[in-house]
Order: structure tokens, then sequence, then C-alpha cells
């Protein structure tokens, strides 16, 4: 049996993130232009009127409104058409194309990546990169580029009526936009500490909300709040050193624009003296100076907050532009699957990124259809075998073969699909899923009736009987309403519904460590039918759940293979073994 299609960890760009939008955005732009068009003319209409109506005595002065009126209506209606364009085609689209962006490659980056993150860092830079993208967007749209527009229309007239201000105003913005590279150049290194200690706050504060319980019960709040406290300052002190270099610079910038503003009243005042301007263009010309001159305020607030959200999206697409380390094979074909999957590891090695050799020179063989049991101390590399098989991580010597075929050369997708497991961090518990949903999660199509099946084998269908709702009883975030048992039971019911097609390898981490030995009992009596003829890895800390169980068990020590064989000749041969199953027998606490 093949499977055909695998989805390749996603290649970022921001070219081919805005190509859907250029379109509309071009359609906006043209539009914002004609916009200003009509807002210049409508500011020199009242010039126009007044002139008109002095030449013109005999015509009343309402018969101009409704024209005027008309006039603004138009350009309202423009307005809205151009803001409904911008939220319909460019806003909303682009916010929910970054955030399937983001997390797609959530999805598709290594468990490694995720091990280096935390989650509430990780979801404080796509919350504030992506809604700092969309600002900026909106910002140079619909602010910056027409208030460009206008600048230049504006710029019109005042050249036209009073060429001699041309200098004056071409200094004041080049002294202006100066003051403004260099305020923003030395605010840099301030803003870009205090958006990553933003990221950190928001990954602390996160930590701290999921802890809640834990943390009060130890006492250790006022310890913590201390901590968060001594963050607060740092944020505090580094955002009024910036604040310190803005004030010092606003008021620069605002003395050249004083002295540039009075220089040309100076000059219209001169020109009206001689006869070149009367006192309706004198006007007008300085409405048009005013507004000129507090536009380049907006450009300085317009670039300070393209430059405050530039930092968060610049985090942002770092993240987006990361490379997984692991990818499927350059024109990697589907791998023929077998009705029985074997796993063979010749030789394996494998260290974290401290450097500490987690698996030493493995030589394991896993037959197909068989059941092999992997026992050993905690750290012995135990659930390490269980991320190299799925190539979650990447061995650093040797051969790790499925189905005959290295890990390397299978597509990621179908190889990840061969497995059904259950981890050491249980199931998916969706908040507001209904627990027949969650049970439903790794196959969605099953019939309530196939989930209520493995519920049985699982030992929970009785648990979820007694509650409110049965299998429509909701889910809180992260199985909140559901004890770390009936956890671990339900997402071994996800495991075994999803068991079909070409999964063909069950894998169970400590899948019955906050269960009691009866019901563990209960579930290995019934999960063996499951497992008729299919191949199955189940690692643990008790003996009771291999010894029986199990064809083969495997003794890891040190990250090495220590012993292997069935449960009495291991108890006969195997020192640190016999020792755990005598402790066992009497203890029903898992020896770490």
């Amino acid at each position: 049996m093949f499977v055909s299609s695998s989805i390749a960890a996603p290649a970022f760009s921001i070219r081919e993130l805005i190509a859907p939008f250029r379109k509309p955005y071009l359609r906006y732009l043209a539009g914002s232009v004609l916009r200003q068009i009509l807002l210049v003319v409508g500011g020199y209409s009242v010039v126009w009127t007044l002139r008109f109506c002095l030449r013109r005595p005999e015509i009343s002065v309402w018969w101009v409104v409704p024209a005027l009126i008309a006039f603004d209506g138009l350009y309202v209606g423009l307005d809205t058409a151009l803001n409904a364009l911008f939220a319909r085609h460019i806003s909303f689209p682009l916010f929910g194309n970054l955030r399937a962006t983001a997390l797609e490659k959530m999805f598709h980056m290594p468990l490694e990546w995720h091990q280096r993150e935390t989650s509430g860092a990780l979801v404080a830079k796509v919350n504030n990169g992506v809604g700092r993208v969309v600002q900026t967007a909106e910002a140079v749209s619909r602010e910056l580029c027409p208030a460009l527009i206008r600048t230049g229309l504006n710029l019109v007239p005042l050249l036209y009526f009073s060429l001699v201000t041309a200098p004056v105003l071409l200094g004041s913005v080049l002294i202006f936009g100066w003051l403004t590279v260099i305020e923003n150049s030395k605010r840099r290194s301030f803003r870009r500490e205090r958006h990553q200690h933003y990221v950190r706050d928001s990954g602390v504060f996160s930590e701290y909300v999921q802890s809640v319980q834990t943390i009060v019960q130890f006492g250790q709040t006022h310890r913590l709040l201390d901590s968060y406290g001594q963050l607060q300052r740092q944020i505090m002190d580094g955002g009024l050193a910036e604040m310190q270099i803005a004030y010092t610079y606003g008021v620069r910038k605002n003395m050249v624009l004083s002295a540039g503003k009075r220089t040309c009243q100076a000059l219209w005042i001169w020109q009206m003296q001689r006869g070149h301007l009367d006192v309706a263009t004198l006007m007008y010309l300085n409405m048009l100076t005013e507004e000129l001159l507090s536009s380049f305020w907006n450009y300085a607030g317009l670039l300070e907050r393209i430059y405050e959200d530039l930092e968060p999206a610049r985090i942002l697409i770092e993240m987006l532009e990361a490379h997984p380390a692991i990818n499927d094979p350059a024109g990697a074909l589907p791998v023929e699957v077998p009705g029985a999957v074997g796993i063979d590891l010749i030789n394996v090695r494998f260290s974290y990124a401290r450097g500490r050799q987690v698996v030493r020179n493995v030589s394991l063989s896993i037959e197909q259809g068989t059941i092999v049991g992997v026992v050993g101390r905690s750290g012995s590399g135990k659930s390490t075998l269980h991320h190299l098989v799925s190539r979650l991580f990447d061995i650093e010597h040797g051969e790790l073969l499925v189905a005959g075929t290295d890990v390397r050369q299978w597509p990621l997708e179908q190889l990840r699909g061969v497995f059904a497991s259950v981890t050491q961090s249980g199931g998916v518990f969706l908040s507001g899923v209904t627990i027949l949903d969650t049970i439903r999660f790794g196959r969605p199509q099953a019939s309530a009736a196939e989930a209520e099946s493995v519920a049985r084998c699982a030992c929970i269908h009785d648990d979820i009987e007694r509650m409110s709702d049965g299998y429509l009883t909701p889910v809180l975030q992260g199985g909140a309403n559901l004890s770390k048992g009936q956890q671990q039971r339900i997402a071994l019911a996800q495991t075994l519904l999803a068991l079909t097609g070409d999964r063909k390898v069950l894998v169970l981490d400590e899948f019955t460590s906050q269960l009691d030995s009866e019901t563990e009992a209960r579930i290995l009596r019934n999960l063996r039918p499951w497992l008729a003829g299919r191949t199955a890895l189940i690692i643990a800390h008790r003996l009771s759940t291999v010894r029986e169980f199990a064809d083969r068990i495997v003794v890891l020590q040190d990250g090495a293979v220590a012993d292997e064989g069935k449960h009495q000749e291991l108890v006969d041969r195997n020192p640190w073994y016999a020792e755990v199953a005598r402790f066992q027998a009497n203890s029903t606490t898992p020896v770490a």
C-alpha cells in the first residue's frame, strides 16, 4: 500500500506571503490618490466660492451649497469604499494568513526546536508579531502613503502661488527628516531590548499562571512576584531612557518646523504687500502650510509606530524563516508499507544539544507483529528511542530502519503516519471539544460506536457515562476537568481508534503510569486482541506492564542495551531487573 502525499516544512517567504494582496493594494493606492486629489480640491473650494460670489453677487450663495454638499458626498463615498476594500481584501485576510502560516510553521518544526522555546514565548511572538505586521501594513497603506500623496498635492498650489517658499519648506523637511532618523537610530537598541523583555514577560507570565496551584502550595508567590517585578523594572527603565531621547529630539524638531512656518508667513506678507497675493490666497496658503508642517509630525509619529511595530514583526519573521533541521529527503518517494512493520536499530548513537550521549551504540530488532517492552531507569533513553523511530530527532550515527527503509529516506508525514502513540505528555485535549470528538481526534470520521469500543478497551467508558453529558461532555483546556488517570485512558482510546490503515506500529510510552494496578491489568487484558499481529513498542517503569504482555523485554542502562529476554530470564540473570521485580512485587510505586 502506498501513501501518495507528504507535507514538507514550509519555506517562508515575505514576498510569497504578501503576493495575494498586491492587486488589491495597488487598487487601494490608486483610490487613495483620487481621494487626496478630491481633498485638496475640496480645500480650495472655499477660495473658489468666495471669489465666485464676489464676482457674481446676483447669484445667491445658497445655490452653491448643494454642489459643495454633493462634492463632500462623493469624497465620503470614496473614502468609505476604500476602507471597505482595505478591510475585506487586505487587513483581515493578511491577519488570518499570517496566523495560519505561523501555526503551520509550529507543526513542522522539530521537537528539539520546541524544547528550546517556551509555549508562552512562542504564543507571544506570534500574537505580537502578527498584530504588529497588520498594524504596520495598515499604517503604511492607510496613513503613510495617503499622507505622502496629500503632501505632494499640497505642494503644488504652494509652489504655484509662492515659489519663493520652496527653499524654506525643503530645508525644513530635510532637517526634520535628518533629526528623525538620528532619533530612531539612537532608540533602536532600547526598542529591541524592550521587545525581547516583552517576549520574556509573556513566557514567564504564562508559566506562572499554568503552575499557579503548585506555586501557591509551595508558598513561593512573594518570591516570584519579586522576580517578576524586577523584569517590569527593567522594561520601565529601558522605556524611560528611550523616551528621554524622544523628548530631546522632539523639542529640536518642533523648533525646526516653527522656524520654517514663521519664515513662510513673513514671505507671504511680503508678497501681499507687493500685490502678488490677495488675502484669500494668503489664508489658503497658510492653511496648506499648517497642514503640510503638521503632516511632518504625523510622519514622525507614523515612523515611530512603524519602527515600534517592526521589532516584534522582525521577531516573528525570524521565527517563520527558521529552517527545520529535519525535512523530507530530496526527491523522496512514498514507501510501500507492508501488512506488518518491523523496526531495526543498528549501532545507533544520539545526544541532545547538551552533548551527553543519551543513546549509545544501540542495536535492536523489533520483528514484524511482535511486542517489545523497554524498561530501565529514568534517563536511560527509553522515550528517546520512541522519538528516534518516528524521526522527531535524527540519529547521529548508525542506521534506523522502518519496514526495511532508513527513516531518513521516508517522506516525513508518511513515516509518522505508520505510528500510533501514547506519549508521556498524554493525548490531545482541546477546550470546548466533547469527549466523543476528543477520542476521535486522530480519526474524526470514526463512528460513535467505534469511539465507545475503544473507550471500553481503555476502561474509560464507565467514567464517561457518569459524567453530566456522557460522551457529549465538553473538555476544558488541557483536560482540566479530567483526572490524570482519565486523561491517560482517553489518550489510549485516541491512539487505539487511530490504529487503522497504514498505522501499523503501536507505541505506548508510560501509558499506565497514573493508573492503579487493577485498572492497568484490566487494560492489558483488553489490549491483547487489539494487538494481534501488530508491532508494538511498550516503554514502562512498571514491570507489570510488560512482563506477561511483551514477547521480549529490553533493559536499557545509560543509553545502551544491557540485557534482553523474557521476564523470568531477566529475573534470573540481571541483578537490577531482579531487584526492581522484587520491589514492585511489594509496592505499587514505580521505580525511577
